[in-house]
């Protein structure tokens, strides 16, 4: 069987945009080389959020990208969605200032909630009021995933090393397909393009068990999940590594002593802990897109002034990529999926704020 499309990974980023393909009327295979979200997926607290911020383009993909995921889910898998309100609290006195700052570009709905009107929180963590978006809540990722490929052919434990191009189809570790997708996250071994490097950080979950019943998901410095299936999710995504093999994943307590900080916990009983690598890149805004030929391109462009159209840009043909969600995972996940298949499908353009031609145009000019 010639494949439509062979997607590389099956977390967030894989499951998703295999879900739109297929919905879009392609055949398609999934290659992972572990199990379905098994890496920073896995790892994933999946806290549905908005972000705050003065306006910027990354704060308004963001928002137009929870916008649609929470619809998404509510829609499609409300069962795997736990709509429990995130409540957004800040950090420390300086980050307190910020927010104040941050209230004058909110675009999602939301209630400024004083320090009185948050409960169970300890005073310090409740000392500056918070903002509170009842649309936020909690994914749970590894089911979601799983469903999202029910009815698409996955195969587990394929490790590509290499992509194949023979005729008009590409051989991928003995499958066939007319078109690649890299959904591959940290692990960017077959992403060999020197104006695109991707970032590492490590995210770190525990599942507990407390008799502590927030009435609402909470966000400071790291998040709490409002009881759900009587367990609590405490998640965070901090540090950056060097390399996708670093070891950070230490049971040493930090997170669980963190979240006792912020919350009224009377015990916390430790049920599971996951660890994942998630991907990024320099200007934090996800990339989507077809792959540039880069050594072509230079032939063409290097030492150009003006900037070339992206119609003249030489392509990997077949060859897209979908990456750098970084902690939201789950937030844009469907919103970059969509994109990237409505591009690939349907030839409507990618929003050039996630487009991953904008790196190449970097390139180009620091080469210059």
């Amino acid at each position: 069987m010639i494949y439509d499309f062979i997607v590389i990974g099956a977390g967030s980023a894989g499951a998703h945009t295999a879900y739109f393909l297929k919905k879009g009327g392609a055949k398609v295979l999934v290659l992972e080389q572990n199990e379905i979200a098994s890496g920073g997926s896995g790892a994933a607290g999946a806290f549905i959020s908005p972000r705050l911020g003065r306006g910027g383009p990354l704060q308004k993909v963001t928002n137009e990208a929870f916008r649609f995921s929470v619809d998404f889910y509510k829609k499609n898998f409300s069962h795997l969605f736990h709509q429990t309100g995130i409540l957004r609290v800040p950090k420390d006195d300086e980050d307190a200032k910020k927010f104040e700052e941050y209230k004058k570009f909110l675009d999602v709905e939301h209630t400024i909630l004083s320090s009185d009107e948050i409960e169970d929180l300890k005073d310090y963590a409740k000392k500056f009021g918070g903002i509170f978006f009842k649309d936020g809540g909690v994914i749970n990722a590894k089911n979601l995933c799983e469903e999202l490929l029910k009815d698409i052919d996955v195969k587990c434990a394929i490790l590509v090393k290499e992509l194949k191009k023979e005729d008009n189809f590409f051989n991928v570790e003995g499958f066939k397909g007319k078109s690649v997708i890299l959904a591959t996250g940290a692990w960017d071994e077959l992403l060999n393009e020197s104006y695109i490097k991707i970032g590492k950080v490590a995210g770190i979950r525990f599942d507990v068990k407390s008799s502590l019943n927030l009435p609402y998901s909470v966000h400071k410095k790291i998040s709490i999940s409002k009881k759900i299936e009587d367990k609590i999710v405490i998640g965070a995504t901090h540090k950056r590594l060097e390399n996708i093999n670093q070891n950070f994943c230490r049971p040493d307590g930090s997170l669980l002593q963190e979240a006792k900080k912020m919350a009224e916990f009377e015990e916390i009983e430790l049920l599971q802990m996951y660890c994942g690598v998630r991907s990024s890149v320099n200007d934090h805004l996800p990339i989507v897109g077809e792959l540039i030929d880069l050594k072509e391109a230079l032939k063409l462009f290097k030492g150009v002034k003006k900037k070339p159209k992206k119609s003249e840009l030489p392509r990997e043909k077949g060859v897209y990529i979908i990456n750098g969600f970084g902690g939201r995972g789950f937030v844009f996940g469907p919103y970059l999926a969509k994109i990237l298949s409505d591009f690939i499908i349907n030839s409507k353009e990618i929003d050039e704020r996630v487009d991953m031609d904008r790196y190449f145009y970097r390139f180009l000019k620091r080469l210059k």
